[in-house]
């Protein structure tokens, strides 16, 4: 980062950000008892593209820029859209969703709209073997001297006036195992070669350890509760056998090692897996994805387990109002009666025809949510 950069724009937008955190409506947010709370999700970065029209390769390499830019989309998202999610101080050290790949060999790059471009020939794909595959190095293997480097910039640009969180290792190692041999691959290598496919998701998980371990001792603090995104760990991709055998003992070791497993996400349906996930005593929170049937998922888990419901995007950018309304009506019949805490929100959204109409359906989605649950 230049040191003569020029920092009035931030200067400002810090400013602004501070003013909008001690304001009287984000006081209200806070200590708002919303049942349930109701929040809206970008995607992150095509969304804001959208939006704003900048250019992703400068967002994920201008850290300047950056920073202001992540400061306009938080006051733009406090501004615009009245839900429950209270504005804060916190901007993540963020390179895409997908940066662990980077570690075992993997490119990875982004479109002009902000999606990812995931390298899928890698020399794994073509031979099963772990050889193939060095060990992480914290400081050296892949994207590891950019995301230092890009967290250290950004802590340095906000001078403390801001909290930079740094990079998570995110994948539980079965993504990972997926981009390295390929979907059709893998699947195969649980038949044909099943203690491959163990060893291979050891390998992963024991480098997601080290890489912890040198992660909290970079940043002077103790491993901790960790989530999990694994993105293929859905039906029909993944059977149940498959999730027992090769995936819950990798993932029972991750709760082990950090004590806690505080989140898991997947972009499917998780159902069928309920039965096996509730060996994982710690996680007491639950995704309800737009693919999943909620009344499934009210008879597998306990009432203890608190749910996270996300809506489709198309829900919220495409449906009539009627349509709307009638899906959110039947999801608050189907809760009624239910004494388990749970939130609602929506998916990553993306703008379709413009910024008024956009913010116009999502007005008109936060409005229908809370009608339909107060009258649940």
């Amino acid at each position: 980062m230049p040191t003569t950069a020029d920092t009035s724009t931030l200067d400002q937008l810090l400013d602004q950000l501070k003013e909008a955190e001690a304001s009287e409506r984000n006081q209200a947010r806070l200590h708002r008892q919303a049942k349930p709370p109701l929040s809206v999700d970008m995607e992150d970065p095509i969304g804001w593209v959208s939006l704003f029209g900048y250019d992703p390769q400068r967002y994920f390499t201008d850290p300047l820029f950056y920073l202001e830019q992540q400061l306009r989309q938080k006051l733009w998202r406090f501004e615009h859209i009245n839900d429950d999610a209270p504005l804060n101080s916190w901007v993540p050290a963020w390179l895409g969703h997908y940066p662990e790949y980077t570690f075992f060999g993997l490119s990875l790059g982004v479109r002009s709209h902000g999606g990812p471009i995931l390298q899928t020939d890698h020399a794994m794909t073509r031979a099963p073997d772990l050889s193939l595959l060095g060990p992480v190095d914290f400081r050296t293997s892949g994207w590891m001297p950019r995301m230092l480097r890009w967290h250290e910039d950004l802590v340095a640009l906000a001078n403390g006036r801001v909290s930079i969180g740094f990079f998570g290792w995110n994948r539980g190692g079965f993504d990972i195992a997926v981009q390295l041999r390929g979907y059709e691959n893998l699947l195969l290598d649980t038949l044909e070669r099943p203690e491959f496919v163990h060893d291979l998701m050891k390998l992963l998980v024991e480098e997601r350890y080290r890489w912890c371990v040198e992660a909290a001792a970079y940043l002077g603090t103790e491993v901790g509760p960790t989530a999990i995104a694994d993105d293929w760990v859905a039906c029909p991709y993944v059977s149940p056998g498959i999730f027992a055998d090769f995936i819950l003992p990798r993932y029972l070791e991750i709760e082990a090692f950090h004590g806690e497993l505080v989140g898991f996400h997947s972009c499917g349906d998780q159902a069928p897996f309920h039965e096996h996930m509730l060996q994982i005593k710690t996680l007491n929170g639950y995704e309800v994805s737009p693919w999943m049937d909620l009344s499934q998922a009210l008879e597998n888990l306990p009432e203890s387990k608190h749910l996270r419901l996300a809506v489709h995007p198309n829900d919220v950018v495409i449906d009539s109002p009627e349509t709307m309304l009638a899906k959110l009506r039947a999801k608050a019949d189907t809760l009624r009666g239910t004494t388990r805490s749970f939130t609602l929100g929506t998916s990553g959204l993306t703008p379709l025809h413009g910024e008024r109409e956009f913010l116009d359906r999502i007005d008109l989605w936060l409005k229908l949510a809370r009608q339909s649950f107060a009258s649940a």
